[in-house]
């Protein structure tokens, strides 16, 4: 009987945002005091329970060279959506380093402001309801649901996945 391994609600993923001269919002890893996470660069690294997860927050145009370096996929959001209320993303990359499967389930998964403010992470068919009318949504809802996660990932030992973590726009003086 194999084990497995369900974890997200831990996943909170910190960081300090700071505003940018044009008014962008920037966020960047703040320093971890769990022996489990530790700041590389600009991702944060975490070990739970015999997974490795890595998360970055992803800028607009990292979002875009995201999508542009993965075959088949294409940008998924209209720029007057993007522009309207902007996303916040982050980059998710999952590793099972155990001999079981591992189980992830996105939903657990939280972003914390530094008041304490939790939201989760946007759901597929939240998406779908979003963009289901906008020019070109059948190439753009198949792009998201190859990226984006959504919903309970099995990782088998050994593997990883890597996807998105969508969280609604935050209002400029949230940090």
């Amino acid at each position: 009987l194999a084990r497995a391994l369900l974890f997200g609600a831990s996943l909170w993923v910190a960081g300090c945002a700071t505003t940018a001269p044009r008014g962008e919002v920037t966020i960047h890893p703040s320093p971890q005091r769990q022996a489990t996470h530790q700041v590389v660069g600009e991702s944060i690294v975490a070990s739970l329970g015999g997974a490795g997860v890595t998360v970055r927050w992803l800028s607009a145009p990292a979002v875009e060279q995201f999508y542009a370096a993965k075959p088949g996929l294409v940008y998924p959001w209209p720029r007057e959506i993007w522009k309207e209320s902007r996303p916040t993303v982050f980059l998710l990359r999952v590793r099972n380093q155990t001999r079981d499967e591992v189980q992830f389930d996105p939903t657990l998964a939280a972003l914390v402001s530094q008041d304490g403010r939790r939201e989760r992470p946007v759901s597929y068919e939240e998406m779908y309801e979003r963009l289901a009318g906008a020019e070109g949504a059948g190439p753009r809802l198949l792009s998201l649901q190859a990226s984006l996660f959504s919903r309970f990932v099995d990782i088998p030992s050994g593997g990883h996945r890597d996807g998105l973590l969508v969280f609604p726009a935050h209002a400029p003086e949230v940090r």
